[in-house]
């Protein structure tokens, strides 16, 4: 296929060695591999990654490059970072705990090259506990770009580990910034508003893993101001009207308050929202 792309994965130190080794191997053995793997490290990492990294790019000097910050800046500064030096048209992004599924990168390029107004194209996910065959939960999206901005008034239409991105929309609606928590969403909106075109495909593209602690991490004072933070803008945009911003600030911000285990249940029974934003790598 005539398209390049890159494939944009942020690390730090608090990431497990043995999974980006399993990350970083479902890069590779896919039947379209990335012409660049850009791998932002975020801050000192340590020994165990290093290696982890240092073996890879044996493998794979032509493909794998490492782009070091000098501190742990947050996931939404190493995309910024990671956008701008990505070398490649298309940027498709991944996480460093996760699994693609091995036809990934060649169905979202044969998508883009048949569908070319498409400037984000992402998928389904499957949750996994321990083994990516084994899975939990799966959180499916809508596909066309009007139920996409429809769904995006009240929450990300977006699986974030799994977009594959045109690079030139991305910086033209002014990149990744490095706000606190919901960095893909905050994107999200940003380029609806300056006239991007969104689709999902319908099938898992991206094996997530899960664990029992994500649900406590996208609770909080702090998350439920970041949520505040976030709807006055899209408000403020013109992109939410009045209603749907009290509504959201009203029932986002609740979901962000209650217990733990109250907050799981939610999860669990309604769709998994794992495309809002959230950083993983938050202690």
């Amino acid at each position: 296929m005539a398209m390049s792309f890159s494939v944009l994965l942020p690390t730090y130190a608090g990431d497990d060695a043995a999974e980006l080794d399993t990350a970083l191997a479902s890069c590779f053995d896919q039947t379209r591999r990335p012409d660049e793997l850009l791998v932002v490290e975020d801050g000192p990492l340590t020994d165990e990654l290093d290696a982890t990294l240092d073996e890879w790019e044996r493998r794979y000097p032509d493909t794998l490059r490492r782009h070091a910050l000098t501190e742990n800046g947050g996931l939404g500064n190493a995309l910024r970072v990671g956008v701008e030096a990505a070398r490649h048209p298309w940027v498709a992004r991944f996480d460093a705990d996760d699994h693609n599924v091995r036809t990934r990168f060649e169905t979202q390029c044969r998508y883009v090259a048949d569908n070319p107004d498409v400037d984000v194209l992402g998928g389904y996910i499957a949750e996994f506990a321990d083994d990516p065959e084994n899975v939990v939960a799966r959180r499916e999206v809508p596909t066309t770009h009007a139920d996409i901005e429809r769904m995006a008034r009240f929450r990300s239409p977006m699986n974030h580990g799994t977009v594959l991105m045109r690079r030139a929309a991305v910086l033209s609606a002014g990149n990744y910034r490095p706000v606190t928590r919901m960095e893909d969403y905050d994107l999200w909106i940003r380029m609806l508003c300056d006239g991007a075109r969104f689709a999902n495909v319908p099938e898992v593209l991206v094996n997530v893993r899960a664990g029992a602690e994500l649900a406590g991490r996208r609770g909080g004072l702090e998350y439920a101001r970041a949520e505040v933070r976030r709807q006055v803008e899209f408000y403020r945009r013109g992109f939410t009207s009045l209603p749907v911003f009290l509504c959201n600030v009203t029932a986002r911000t609740t979901l962000r308050l209650v217990p733990d285990r109250m907050r799981r249940l939610v999860y669990a029974r309604f769709a998994r929202e794992q495309g809002d934003g959230v950083d993983r790598r938050q202690p």
